[in-house]
């Protein structure tokens, strides 16, 4: 790239410096803030990859490339959507405004310049790899090559984060060769330096996990004055001062920075660094101390260049800059949170030539800046998305014991739904669970995906699992890390929107660890992600494992989670409908949301449940139904004798046992088995709630007891709903091993204490 071309890059990247600074000042200084609350803006964190987004933006992107941009960078990244003619200017002085761009990049609320949500944890640059795993999914399956590259932006700090290295661990990511990771190494986290191990470690972990690694250390003029004769003194000087060290000197007088880089560790006179530095002036140190790679334009092309020389594998571009880079609060320690004050941002406008008015200004449509943004490719736009021809079946034939649980009849459905030609779409994974949570026989019909196949050695040893992995599998299996496989859902339930075509993700895990990867699943589905969690075994009921496998806060969760519909069938046939309706919604882009079903080894007779008929499903899909009515009864009086019994998943024989214990007693009950304790919760909100439905109008009175495998807040809303005093039962503690009958009993929720509960009630 000749001298030329760089000076236009160098005034492009001087605009979005100031659009990225003031955007931020507007916000906080100059638009209407009745509260008065901080709006922030992260000018620093920003400041520091303008060039690296620069020379990406400007130069470097390919049209299918897809960005996920370091988090704090969203000025920046805004500025220069504006600048390519992608947003205007009123959408820039909305920043962090309600409706407007948001903190950090969101596909959900500003899809029409951001490729992929990030946030903060490294949570957005995981996400993205696995949708470059996605991606290569779509080519072995599809032969669909869209998006041909995923481009991660991520600040070094976030890399502290353990999820970043979880995923870096996967066998799979070290085969893609379209994923390319610039790390902005500029030395501060929110509160302190990095430590300086972080400049060992980085490159040396990326390169034993299969990376190639481009190190963009020092930028052009320090690398020339390395190469002069004494030049390595000084080179050796910067490459072993700590990172706190050369941070305060960012800060420091031009004199101080002499005395300081000539000085040895003992307080003696570095001699020949000195007698090398003697023909440099003092003003000029400081400029040369902050020539870092991370800010040289045509280093950091060249690199990106080199990158794309390498499709065998990932690659990762550690880009040293200056927070709060071409800012008066540079290499501050504590500049996270700093936005510039009125006089220094007239000071920057000045320094960069901004005349008083022009604040907004873009480059004259005459100019080199605008032909040059002109000539450029386009920005990636992902293709129209093709729903399946096939439709997901209203029912299966599928049979089920007369005595099974709702994780075993998971397995018969998936087993069933392999025959069928959706089960093209149709793509499983799990955190090293797959076989305890009946996925064997999905995968020997379908076999492991991995990018290349690998030789299967116990091929000719019966095994009740045939682990055979190759391209043409449809099985992912991760290591146990729970953050991986939520991260994994969310971007393979992506590929609608970013390749056009409909993948139905589904994944299993250990309902306890649920909590355990929370902040990726949240994650997933603010992304936008859409794929069922199968979550099982459940609660207390896994009776033997004790506290550490038995889940007891994870209904509240289902419950919570937005774009996300919970459920916990107590029946075979409940888990079938709820399985097949969940897929169904995952091809519904417009209504759809992801699924989480949570199940147990519980076996309960079937036999109990009613017969299969539309109004029964339909009010399973709904959320819940009455198993048991107590009003046909003679004797029932509404307003004497009865109670309602609401019971979810595995709790619903308990509920029906107490039933008869109170019928001995001359109490009269009803069982409702709720099948989703979620969307009774939302259904409150509408004008006729669904739990009107099912309580009759002539049941106002009735109290309630409700019953479940989990903490019981999950079902403790039905009696303020309706009106009613209410006990809530549930798991409120921590889990321990002992036969199922004894845990029942000690946490209060077996038969006699429903019973027991309801005669409180009645004042028995």
């Amino acid at each position: 790239m000749d001298e030329s071309e760089l000076a236009v890059l160098e005034r492009i990247q001087r605009k979005v410096l100031w659009l990225s600074a003031w955007m931020v000042h507007y916000a906080n200084f100059l638009r209407p803030n009745p509260d008065g609350t901080k709006v922030g803006g992260h000018q620093a964190s920003s400041a520091s990859v303008v060039s690296l987004m620069t020379a990406l933006y400007f130069k470097a992107l390919r049209p299918g490339d897809v960005v996920a941009v370091k988090a704090h960078a969203s000025p920046a990244f805004y500025a220069i959507q504006y600048l390519r003619g992608r947003l205007d200017v009123a959408a820039l002085q909305e920043l962090r405004s309600f409706g407007g761009l948001q903190a950090y990049p969101s596909r959900r609320k500003n899809p029409e310049v951001v490729d992929l949500s990030t946030g903060s944890m490294g949570l957005g640059a995981v996400a993205a790899t696995f949708g470059a795993l996605a991606a290569r999914y779509l080519m072995d399956h599809f032969g669909v090559r869209h998006p041909e590259r995923f481009i991660v932006m991520v600040g070094d700090a976030e890399l502290d984060e353990g999820n970043v290295w979880e995923a870096l661990l996967e066998e799979a990511v070290a085969q893609l060769g379209n994923v390319l990771w610039i790390v902005d190494v500029n030395r501060q986290s929110l509160d302190r330096i990095v430590p300086d191990s972080r400049s060992r470690q980085l490159p040396d972990l990326f390169r034993a996990l299969g990376w190639r690694v481009i190190e963009l250390r020092w930028g052009s003029r320090l690398k020339e004055l390395f190469s002069r004769p004494g030049g390595a003194s000084l080179h050796t000087r910067l490459e072993t001062m700590s990172y706190a060290e050369y941070q305060s000197l960012l800060r420091s007088p031009a004199s101080a920075v002499r005395k300081a880089l000539v000085s040895t560790p003992d307080g003696d006179r570095n001699a020949a660094l000195d007698h090398f530095l003697a023909e440099t002036p003092d003003d000029t140190l400081p400029g040369l101390l902050s020539d870092l790679g991370g800010h040289d334009l045509g280093l950091i092309l060249e690199a990106f260049d080199e990158a794309k020389r390498t499709p065998d594998g990932p690659c990762a571009i550690l880009a040293h800059t200056i927070k709060g880079w071409g800012l008066p609060f540079a290499g501050d320690p504590l500049n996270h949170t700093m936005v510039l004050s009125p006089a220094q941002i007239e000071d920057l406008r000045r320094s960069l030539g901004i005349a008083p008015g022009e604040e907004w200004a873009g480059f004259p449509p005459e100019s080199p800046e605008a032909r040059w943004i002109s000539g450029l490719p386009p920005l990636f736009a992902a293709p129209p998305p093709t729903l399946p021809a096939r439709e997901v079946p209203e029912r299966l034939e599928e049979t089920y014991p007369a005595e099974t649980s709702t994780q075993e009849a998971f397995g018969r459905l998936l087993g069933a739904l392999s025959r069928l030609p959706i089960a093209e779409r149709i793509v499983t994974a799990s955190a090293d669970v797959a076989v305890t949570t009946h996925l064997a026989g999905w995968i020997n019909r379908k076999g492991i995906y991995f990018p290349r196949a690998r030789p299967n050695f116990f091929a000719e040893i019966p095994q009740a699992v045939q682990w055979k992995e190759s391209p043409g599998g449809q099985h992912i299996e991760l290591g146990i890390a729970e953050h991986n496989l939520f991260l994994l859902l969310g971007a393979f339930g992506l590929t609608h929107e970013l390749s056009g075509v409909t993948l139905l993700p589904v994944g299993t895990l250990y309902d306890p660890f649920v909590g355990r990867g929370l902040d990726a699943l949240y994650h997933a589905l603010y992304s936008g992600g859409r794929f069922i969690v199968v979550a099982t075994p459940s609660g207390v009921s896994l009776s033997p494992e004790g506290g550490a496998h038995q889940s007891v806060i994870t209904p509240g969760i289902g419950v919570g989670l937005p774009g996300m519909v919970y459920f916990d069938p107590a029946f075979a046939q409940e888990v079938e409908w709820i399985l097949l309706e969940g897929l169904r919604r995952l091809l519904d882009r417009g209504e759809g949301e992801a699924l989480y079903l949570r199940l147990s080894t519980k076996s309960i007779d079937q036999r109990v449940a009613p017969p299969p008929s539309p109004e029964y499903r339909s009010q399973v899909l709904r959320g819940g139904y009455r198993l048991i009515d107590a009003r046909r009864e003679p004797g029932y009086a509404p307003e004497d004798n009865a109670v309602h019994l609401f019971a979810a998943g595995a709790m619903v024989p308990e509920a029906v046992a107490a039933t008869r214990a109170l019928r001995e007693a001359g109490a009269f009950a009803n069982v409702f088995v709720t099948t989703s304790p979620d969307l009774l919760y939302r259904g409150l909100r509408q004008p006729r709630p669904y739990l009107e439905e099912l309580v009759a109008a002539d049941e106002e009175g009735v109290p309630v007891v409700s019953v479940l495998d989990g903490h019981s807040h999950a079902l403790a809303f039905i009696g303020a709903a309706l009106g009613v005093p209410q006990i809530p039962l549930g798991v409120d503690d921590f889990g321990q091993s002992g036969a199922r009958a004894d845990l029942y009993r000690h946490y209060g929720i077996d038969a006699d204490a429903i019973a027991h509960a309801a005669k409180l009630l009645l004042g028995a």
